[in-house]
């Protein structure tokens, strides 16, 4: 399939019928969303965004612009973060006020920004990873999810395989998890979410499976319906996974609505690292060879 025949894509069914346009974000000239490889590393990749209140959307990425805002229609805004990230930044978000969150992995910490990257607070000790047999904040950490009562919670992630629960004015209150398949173990902490009930999901990628547990971390299923799940994201009426598999849509009780693998509509379409909606639920998506793409519904 061509690249016009890629941005012209309808797929999906029912209520849940989209236009995918593959390279939705527009970069300036000369920027990428990737790094140039080096010492026979593997080519980076554009990891994760989110959307603010005014339909911006942030993406991060690992390049030389960290940091890249686009308006609604993909074209771009500006950018933040230069010089500020490692080469191995992980996980973006937005709370409730509108901070950005950062998750650092090559860093070792998680900070928090002003919508215009101004630096508020930061946790964890910049380049020095905790030691694994603590289990203390933080040794890779990939991502931070929020609760309705202000509390945080970050994944932590490639190196110390927990979760880490924190007060709003950032007091650790409880970690968890260790390595492991069994319920409550994990290989790589990849991404983490919560839903309205502040239920907090964990995509426990290598081991194939999103786990799922109660605000004070006890265990509550496991959902297994995937192949690494990267990341997922809550909608009003439905949940929305990305995989390195494929991109899948679920009802509240996980009951499946509408799938796509990865080489639905052609090959490669759907090989995911991050996963986001916006106002109107359109989907945006980070892909794992440096592009994102955008489902915007139609009726």
């Amino acid at each position: 399939m061509s690249g016009r025949q890629q941005a012209a894509c309808v797929i999906g069914q029912g209520a849940y019928r989209y236009r995918f346009e593959r390279d939705w974000a527009k970069l300036p000239r000369g920027w990428s969303f990737d790094a140039p490889s080096k010492e026979g590393r593997p080519p980076r990749t554009c990891v994760r965004g989110a959307t603010t209140s005014n339909g911006d959307v942030l993406v991060l990425a690992r390049s030389a612009h960290p940091v890249t805002v686009f308006d609604a229609e993909g074209r771009f805004v500006t950018s933040w973060g230069e010089g500020c990230f490692s080469g191995f930044v992980h996980g973006l978000s937005i709370d409730k006020t509108g901070h950005v969150w950062i998750a650092d992995s090559g860093h070792h910490e998680v900070t928090e920004h002003a919508p215009d990257g101004t630096l508020i607070r930061r946790f964890g000790d910049r380049e020095f990873p905790a030691p694994t047999y603590y289990g203390r904040p933080f040794n890779m950490p990939t991502g931070v999810a929020f609760a309705s009562n202000g509390e945080f919670y970050v994944s932590d992630g490639y190196g110390n395989r927990r979760v880490h629960r924190f007060a709003p004015d950032g007091t650790l209150l409880k970690s968890w998890g260790e390595a492991g398949s069994e319920p409550g173990q994990f290989a790589i902490v990849h991404f983490i979410a919560i839903d309205d009930r502040d239920r907090v999901y964990i995509t426990d990628r290598e081991n194939n499976r999103i786990q799922i547990f109660d605000p004070a971390g006890e265990f509550l299923a496991e959902w297994t319906e995937f192949r690494h799940p990267s990341d997922l994201v809550f909608g009003r009426d439905a949940i929305y996974v990305g995989a390195q598999d494929g991109l899948s849509i679920w009802t509240k009780e996980r009951q499946p609505i509408v799938r796509w693998d990865r080489n639905d509509p052609y090959e490669g379409a759907f090989h995911i690292h991050g996963i986001w909606l916006d106002a109107d639920e359109n989907i945006y998506l980070a892909h794992f060879d440096h592009a994102v793409s955008k489902l915007t519904r139609v009726s």
